[in-house]
């Protein structure tokens, strides 16, 4: 067999495939062999009939065909093999001579498929990034402004007689229009009063708390918001809202006091020096682990940055497939419907696939690179890993024993879990090499294997759909 291999853009490849007559020869006898099995010829006990007989029984077009058809999918499958391409979507055949030639007996046999394939991973030397980590230092103001927090979130509320101020919680009846209807109707609302040029705009009413800063008990306030146009609310985004608000009662915040009787009503220590100990520690933890999330968004977006890749259509549209589903499980389980979520905010499925776009992109350049470097480093994956890892998926999932067996044995969400380990260690490996031998955790390069994830892997499920994570 004789194949020549043609790149084209966009990661496609044309491969012409010339059979010999030897191997058209043997897929004569190999359609005669699966066809008399499966012919009943009068006369002949089943697979015994000649292959003459046989020929004639089904039409000489007919066995033709058949032979044709199998040569291609053999010479295609060999072919691909030889020229060590993967392809990620069905080819387009065309015989030499066009679609109703066929094999001729003695004959040569040639056709040229053409099909998106993995593409080439242009990596840079890896070894010649440098990229630092920083770790923010964990102050004596940032415990105490911990504390601080933690006091507001603890503090009482005691009515007060006089009027209200920045800080107070209000109790009120509240109703609100806009364009003629009513938007606003709650009773016995609490409304914190909250500076908002120190601590930024109120994102539920913003203006309100300065409106009512002064507002007695008994107090009937007749209110005009004018809404921002990034308002959270698209209806209402950039109008004017009408309120009115009948004050009921007026509560000031106690903050409860900094001492050994506070440390012990919101923690296990016994004395605020304890609490102070394990605040800082909680707060170190939470700053490594976020600086070895960024330390590992800028390894991989050192490498990624620097590699040039062609990415076939087919893979970004799979990845926004992924990315879409993805949404419409969030609405879901929040019990949403993402259908009359795209009804109502007057854009379609196509607009939010055009949004997507760009991040689509990013992720499927992500895990092509990701693979390559894990290529590179000889990263492997032993079936014992990928036990390990299914274990933990399933101790945190709520399926029952049958459909804990069923996803055991599934070849799907072994080859996925697969993936993202390769891709997790393909990450550390990545940090460990342009940092000069920093290590990050695991969860840390899991959090960037997630976002990677889809289409550019060889699986078409990912694992938290099967699970029902």
């Amino acid at each position: 067999m004789n194949v020549e291999v043609t790149r084209l853009p966009e990661s496609r490849v044309a491969l012409k495939v010339e059979l010999s007559a030897q191997e058209v020869g043997q897929a004569l006898d190999r359609t005669y062999k699966q066809l008399v099995q499966r012919v009943t010829i009068p006369g002949f006990r089943k697979g015994k009939a000649p292959r003459p007989i046989l020929e004639r029984m089904i039409g000489h077009e007919v066995f033709l065909h058949e032979a044709t058809e199998e040569a291609i999918r053999w010479g295609y499958r060999k072919a691909v093999d030889q020229s060590k391409v993967t392809p990620i979507d069905e080819a387009e055949i065309k015989p030499e001579g066009g679609d109703h030639a066929h094999l001729e007996s003695g004959g040569t046999f040639t056709f040229e498929a053409t099909v998106a394939v993995r593409p080439d991973v242009q990596l840079p030397d890896i070894h010649a990034i440098h990229v630092e980590r920083n770790v923010a230092e964990v102050t004596d103001e940032d415990v105490d402004a911990t504390l601080t927090t933690l006091r507001e979130r603890n503090a009482t509320l005691e009515p007060v007689g006089r009027v209200a101020q920045i800080g107070d919680v209000v109790t009120m009846n509240i109703t609100g229009r806009s364009d003629g209807q009513e938007v606003i109707s709650n009773d016995n609302q609490d409304y914190e009063l909250r500076d908002e040029q120190a601590d930024g705009p109120d994102p539920y009413l913003p203006g309100l708390s300065a409106e009512l800063s002064g507002a007695a008990r008994g107090d009937i306030r007749e209110i005009v918001l004018h809404l921002p146009d990034d308002y959270r609310n698209s209806e209402l985004a950039g109008k004017s809202l009408i309120l009115r608000a009948l004050i009921k009662e007026i509560k000031r915040k106690v903050i409860p006091d900094l001492d050994d009787d506070f440390a012990q009503s919101v923690s296990e220590f016994e004395t605020v020096e304890k609490l102070r100990e394990a605040l800082r520690s909680n707060l170190e933890l939470e700053r490594k682990l976020e600086a070895d999330e960024k330390l590992v968004n800028d390894a991989v977006e050192a490498v990624t940055s620097r590699t040039f890749v062609e990415i076939p259509q087919i893979l970004i549209d799979e990845e926004l497939d992924r990315m879409v589903d993805d949404l419409r499980r969030t609405f879901e389980q929040q019990r949403m419907s993402f259908d009359t979520f795209v009804e109502t905010s007057g854009r379609s499925e196509a607009d939010i696939r055009r949004d997507m776009h760009d991040g689509a992109v990013q992720n499927v350049k992500t895990s092509l690179v990701l693979s390559a470097v894990a290529d590179t480093e000889n990263i492997e994956i032993r079936p014992r890993d990928v036990d390990v890892s299914l274990d933990e998926l399933l101790r945190a999932s709520r399926s029952s024993e049958s459909e804990r067996r069923q996803l055991r044995s599934s070849s799907t969400v072994r080859a996925n879990i697969r993936s993202r380990l390769r891709r997790q260690r393909a990450i550390q490996k990545l940090v460990e090499i342009v940092t000069g031998g920093e290590e990050i955790s695991s969860e840390a390069a899991g959090a960037v294997a997630d976002q990677t994830a889809g289409a550019a892997d060889d699986t078409e499920e990912t694992v938290a759909v099967e699970v029902g994570g």
